[in-house]
């Protein structure tokens, strides 16, 4: 036999090329995020949706609280009580609204005040640039002069927070009153940021029972 019958025949072992292993890899890559795209759609779907769903449980809970309040406001002789409301808009409607009534939850321990006088009105917050808090004082009617008010944050991402009040001559954005009148009626509405360009708006009107329906 010549020496070339001598040799092994000639073999080729199967494997990849570097190259083959990336267009693999980038392949599967695709594969697994077209897999989970729509799950994670999903999870943040659902996130937005919670959180519409706790902002708008909480602006309902603002309205419904301050709506006991007016229902229970009263015409107060003292100054610091009597129902008032400014208009303080600058680059959002803006509202600042005082009154006294019997309405108010109680906020700190001992006696408590049968009437009490609390103040609404927006505030930057400090912590947020551009964001605004609704926020609340509240003073027991028999309060000595000096005494602060307890002050509180209501509400937060305001984007406005506007009232009018109903007297004889209609509907009013800033009324203040010469006496101790009280309005028939208050209209407020609220909103706050939920990070869509035209937020939902919240309105409510409450009756004043002690009123002037003159």
């Amino acid at each position: 036999m010549g020496a070339d019958h001598l040799r092994e025949p000639a073999t080729s072992e199967a494997g990849f090329t570097l190259l083959e292993l990336l267009v693999g890899i980038s392949i599967l890559a695709i594969i697994v995020v077209a897999q989970v795209a729509p799950f994670q759609q999903t999870i943040e779907s659902r996130d937005r949706a919670e959180a519409a769903v706790q902002t708008s449980s909480a602006v309902r809970i603002t309205l419904m609280r301050l709506s006991e309040e007016l229902t229970g406001a009263l015409a107060f002789n003292d100054a610091r009580g009597r129902f008032s409301l400014l208009d303080r808009t600058f680059d959002r409607p803006t509202s600042e609204l005082r009154f006294a009534t019997t309405g108010a939850r109680r906020v700190q321990g001992g006696a408590r005040d049968p009437i009490d006088i609390v103040r609404y009105y927006l505030e930057r917050d400090p912590d947020r640039p551009g964001s605004m808090l609704l926020m609340k004082q509240q003073l027991p009617s028999v309060a000595a002069e000096g005494v602060e008010p307890v002050t509180m944050v209501v509400l937060e991402d305001v984007r406005s927070f506007q009232a009018e009040v109903l007297m004889n001559s209609g509907w009013t954005h800033q009324w203040e009153p010469t006496g101790d009148d009280v309005p028939k009626a208050v209209r407020l509405n609220l909103s706050v940021e939920d990070g869509t360009s035209l937020p939902t708006n919240y309105r409510t009107t409450v009756t004043v029972p002690m009123g002037d329906h003159s």
